[in-house]
């Protein structure tokens, strides 16, 4: 066993799958790190969120609740951790910004120490690509984050003023972090950032995600040391959705089909006030052909109820638009209010009684659509990666293609409907055929037809 240079440290991620990413990279730099539960730690490295009031909520919530701990700062809300309020919050002995997470190792060595760092600077031009990545689960999957930061200036959102101007990270090490990550076992990549669409155009002088995915899907022999593996990409916007990159996902065998879509309203005017693309025809047109240019592929998209000067008229075009689009998945967010941003000065702001009704209510239209998509594959087999088991209602839990991990639904498997025993350690890195039973709005159940032999499943 290594001697641990630093004391017990616990991890807490807030926010989306590019934060964690990021985490993965930190913890790579941390000299032989003796990573523990949060009730044996000294140190907590807390990786925030500042995307909305609710994120930066949690992340004062968490805080408070590490009273006895030393923490350190890092993430998307560092740089807002003025002098006073690490005064209002003694626990926290360090504050770091993404600049600065190479110096993370001495960071945490002097906060073992007892001092106290601030290591604050603006988002670098150009991406900071990490030196390491280390796993913090035991899972099939892995993000990989291809790029930083948006150009994107929708009136609603925060992300330019803390993550800065969009910057691509360079193929190479692309490749590299995805063949690290194969050499492990890890069966499903998952390329991440704010606008996978956009990726390239700063480094390659055009869009490059296809030509990524390509180079990608190559790789092989003993970077693959179990077989084939999939790769999933999220957050595309619909102006950056090209032919090419339409012709790639579907020539690829094993590049997911599946794209996330973020729409944010139905309403042209809405859309408008949003600073996005308005044209709602021009949209489903987009749609479309899509579905013919890459058959049988699932959709998901994002969808905000209540921005300012959202009128009944305006509701139900979302409405109609939702039944259009007839997607697979679909996140519904009340629009949060927040101060920075355009729309935070916009008139005509509604009650959040109102955005609250109007969320369950596109809501309930949607579980509709998803139910009955989910309900045209019953009877059909599904290759599907396993991701974790439930012992309190004895299931396994697997996802397919066509279902993202932590956002959309899963693929129940009852322990009972295992024929042959397994054991989960052995579980994550192979592919399993399940014949689809049963269906909900939102998760599948199913019968393992495919397990390996001479495994057994422990008894919890």
């Amino acid at each position: 066993m290594p001697r641990h240079s630093t004391p017990p440290i616990s991890l807490i991620s807030l926010g989306c799958p590019k934060n964690l990413a990021d985490l993965e990279a930190v913890v790579s730099l941390i000299s032989n790190p003796k990573i523990v539960e949060e009730s044996k730690a000294e140190i907590v490295l807390l990786n925030t969120c500042g995307f909305l009031k609710a994120a930066r909520a949690e992340v004062f919530t968490t805080l408070k609740k590490l009273k006895n701990k030393k923490v350190v700062i890092l993430g998307c809300l560092s740089n807002h951790f003025t002098p006073q309020v690490q005064k209002t919050y003694p626990q926290i002995y360090a504050v770091v910004s993404s600049a600065n997470y190479k110096k993370i190792d001495q960071i945490i060595k002097g906060v073992a120490k007892n001092r106290r760092v601030t290591a604050l600077s603006k988002e670098p031009i150009i991406f900071e690509n990490p030196i390491g990545k280390s796993l913090l689960y035991q899972r099939s999957y892995a993000y990989v984050k291809i790029a930083e930061g948006c150009d994107n200036r929708c009136t609603y959102c925060l992300i330019p003023y803390l993550k800065g101007h969009f910057r691509s990270r360079k193929m190479p090490d692309i490749l590299n972090e995805v063949k690290s990550l194969l050499k492990k076992g890890i069966k499903e990549i998952i390329l991440v950032a704010q606008d996978c669409g956009y990726y390239g155009v700063d480094l390659y002088k055009k869009p490059s995600l296809a030509k990524l995915l390509k180079r990608i899907m190559a790789i092989g022999g003993a970077n693959v040391p179990s077989g084939h593996f999939i790769v999933r990409v999220l957050y595309v916007y619909p102006e950056r959705i090209t032919d090419e990159l339409l012709k790639t996902i579907n020539s690829l065998k094993h590049v997911c089909k599946y794209l996330d879509i973020p729409l944010q309203h139905g309403d042209p005017e809405i859309l408008k006030k949003m600073a996005r693309q308005n044209n709602i025809q021009k949209t489903l047109a987009l749609i479309s052909k899509i579905r013919k240019r890459v058959p049988g592929i699932a959709l998901r998209t994002s969808l905000i109820v209540g921005f300012p000067g959202e009128t009944a008229k305006a509701f139900a075009n979302l409405k109609t638009f939702l039944k259009k689009i007839n997607f697979n998945h679909v996140g519904v967010f009340e629009y949060s209010r927040e101060r920075g941003t355009p729309a935070y000065n916009f008139p005509n702001q509604l009650p959040e009684r109102t955005k609250s009704q109007r969320r369950k209510e596109l809501m309930l239209l949607q579980q509709q659509i998803s139910l009955a998509k989910n309900a045209s594959l019953i009877g059909k087999t599904l290759l599907c990666l396993f991701d974790h088991a439930d012992y309190k209602k004895k299931h396994l839990i697997f996802r397919s293609q066509y279902l993202a991990p932590e956002i959309d639904g899963q693929i129940i498997v009852p322990f009972n409907k295992v024929k042959e025993k397994i054991h989960l350690d052995k579980f994550y890195d192979k592919f399993y055929k399940i014949l689809i039973k049963k269906a909900s709005p939102y998760d599948l159940e199913g019968e393992l037809l495919r397990s390996p032999p001479r495994q057994t499943l422990p008894n919890h």
